[in-house]
């Protein structure tokens, strides 16, 4: 059986619609194929999504026949806790780094690309296989989710036009209302505001990079609507939720509407590699940057800089 899965620490829109998708794809072509994940979800899956009536499962029983394909992850770190590397057949990711990893270990079965998002790769798969009439209306739905994520409402830079064809495509299957943009971020805007703490918790990755001697940072993310009344009222809860979790942390809160990001860190390490690298300027451990940034599109930046 191909297990389709994700990674580790939580589960986010794009992993879920994603695998949900994919694992769809292979049974309509012959596959015996599942999607599962042992992490917990984060406010990206929100109640809405979680109504809507999938084949997904959360528990999983090891069979030596099992093949797993991973869906918006692919470093090692960070994978489903049930994987067998060595039972790994396909990965489908837009984080870079690992590319020459899986490429050597599954040569063109590795599709791994920064793009806006991993349901845009799992449509394309769709579209490859002439199968897009045969997809269900909830899968189109994830997938349509993952990527209005993924790319904050195409906002991010990391949106191609790749991005846009796919929902654009996905609309015509999916039998969403007009207003499905808005609903969906209010509803995540909502879930964290009623539980920051939990949400921070469920969108936190200890992360490594390049250009900070800091070691590991424990890099947490908010996506929400709009951030500014929302930064100062929980900025407290938020220092004390990372402060537990460790020593040298980040936190990126994303405000769509007013199309910023708002990053906080107690860590003089932390927030001078940030000025350096987002060219961005921390007051009492709070700084705005002037555009949207996603945590993947943080780690490519330090990735890329030079001094």
């Amino acid at each position: 059986m191909k297990i389709v899965t994700s990674g580790l620490t939580f589960l986010d829109i794009d992993a879920y619609g994603g695998c949900i998708a994919y694992a769809e794809l292979l049974r309509l072509m012959g596959e015996d194929a599942i999607a599962f994940s042992s992490a917990t979800m984060n406010e990206s899956i929100t109640e809405t999504i979680r109504s809507w009536d999938v084949a997904f499962s959360s528990t999983y029983v090891k069979k030596d026949d099992d093949r797993f394909v991973l869906i918006d992850v692919s470093e090692l770190d960070y994978l489903d806790k049930y994987v067998e590397i060595d039972k790994v057949i396909e990965v489908i990711d837009h984080h870079v780094g690992f590319e020459e990893y899986w490429q050597n270990r599954i040569g063109d079965k590795a599709n791994i690309e920064f793009i806006g998002a991993a349901c845009t790769q799992v449509y394309e798969k769709w579209a490859a296989a002439s199968l897009l009439d045969k997809m269900s209306e909830t899968s189109a739905r994830l997938l349509i989710s993952g990527i209005l994520d993924n790319t904050l409402n195409f906002e991010a830079n990391v949106t191609t036009p790749r991005d846009k064809t796919a929902y654009d495509e996905l609309l015509k299957i999916a039998n969403l209302p007009h207003s499905w943009n808005a609903e969906y971020f209010g509803e995540c805007q909502e879930s964290i505001f009623s539980d920051v703490q939990l949400a921070l918790e469920n969108d936190t990755k200890i992360m490594q990079f390049r250009n900070i001697e800091a070691g590991d940072i424990a890099f947490g993310q908010l996506v929400i609507w709009n951030a500014e009344k929302a930064v100062n009222e929980h900025l407290s809860l938020i220092e004390q939720t990372m402060e537990a979790l460790s020593n040298d942390w980040l936190v990126n809160i994303v405000s769509i509407d007013e199309g910023v990001s708002y990053f906080l860190s107690s860590n003089d390490k932390i927030e001078t590699w940030a000025e350096e690298i987002l060219n961005i300027q921390f007051s009492d451990n709070l700084a705005k940057a002037d555009r949207l940034w996603l945590r993947k599109e943080v780690f490519k930046e330090d990735q890329s800089y030079s001094a």
